[in-house]
């Protein structure tokens, strides 16, 4: 018999105990980890017992108020990430159509979510008879290119009727503030953008002194505009970059923003629901949700 199978460093665990695992990472709790795998608590904290004996080490330091990963933890649940992306990938691999067929994917630029390249590879290797299109712009277009039969789905905020809503997030003031005596300065996108719509009815609910000083036709013009010091606008927070001052506690207080998908009324398009299912799924799986 192989010496190999004796090994000491050999992990025997299944797929389960491992997105355990990572729901507690992910979740902070023991109680809402067993919600989201649907287990008991008592079923997750035994099962990361058994894990951390069979490791040798603690992959969470637990208090009555308080739950972290330690710096093994931190490695491990890293692991166990891919290994988890990897047994998805298997299975999409053999249960994907096989004939070669072509997805037309739209997001708004405002809503990419970060390291969308990564998702993309991910499904092409698990599709790898699918080309990928994929198109960037402001939502009113790319709904409008749906309807035409130039897309197969679009992800956007809330510019039309016929979309499900995948997911929230809040919206941000951000930029820099004028000098009291001067006019607040609006930097937005271009008309039709429900973004600009709720900035406008902000300012003239509870603002009294303001203009719109800059009209963009790009998320990535008003970005500049407003590392530019030139006025202020309101972004959604994925797209906040590290550089753009967030403004807290001064300006209206803005709604939350709703992340959509938008499929052609027409007809069942299979490989555009999946794709749907596997952006959700990863975007949960690495955290991104929950951050927003």
């Amino acid at each position: 018999m192989s010496t190999a199978n004796r090994s000491p460093f050999r992990l025997d665990t299944d797929l389960i105990v491992l997105r355990s695992l990572v729901a507690v990472a992910e979740e902070g709790s023991f109680s809402a980890a067993a919600e989201k795998v649907g287990r008991t608590q008592s079923a997750i904290s035994l099962q990361i017992a058994k894990l951390e004996e069979r490791l040798g080490v603690k992959l969470f330091e637990r208090t009555s108020r308080s739950l972290s990963q330690t710096s093994e933890g931190e490695v491990f649940i890293g692991y166990a990430r891919k290994i988890l992306e990897l047994a998805d990938e298997a299975v999409l691999s053999v249960s994907a159509p096989k004939e070669q067929s072509i997805l037309r994917v739209g997001f708004a630029e405002y809503l990419v979510p970060q390291h969308l390249h990564i998702h993309l590879a991910r499904f092409k290797r698990a599709h790898p008879t699918c080309d990928l299109n994929l198109i960037l712009g402001g939502g009113a277009d790319l709904i409008n290119l749906l309807n035409a039969g130039e897309l197969d789905v679009v992800f956007a905020g809330p510019e039309a009727s016929g979309g499900k809503q995948l997911w929230q997030e809040p919206l941000v003031w951000c930029g820099q503030l004028p000098a009291s005596d001067k006019p607040l300065e609006l930097i937005l996108m271009q008309e039709p953008c429900s973004y600009r719509s709720i900035a406008i009815s902000a300012m003239e609910a509870e603002v009294s002194d303001w203009k719109i000083s800059i009209t963009a036709n790009s998320i990535q013009a008003v970005q500049s505009a407003i590392k530019a010091g030139l006025g202020v606008s309101v972004l959604p927070y994925s797209a906040l970059q590290e550089d753009i001052p967030v403004i807290e506690g001064v300006l209206p207080e803005l709604p939350a923003t709703s992340v959509l998908s938008y499929l052609p009324a027409q007809e069942e398009n299979q490989l555009a629901q999946r794709f749907i299912d596997y952006l959700l799924c990863y975007l949960e799986k690495t955290g991104a949700l929950h951050a927003a």
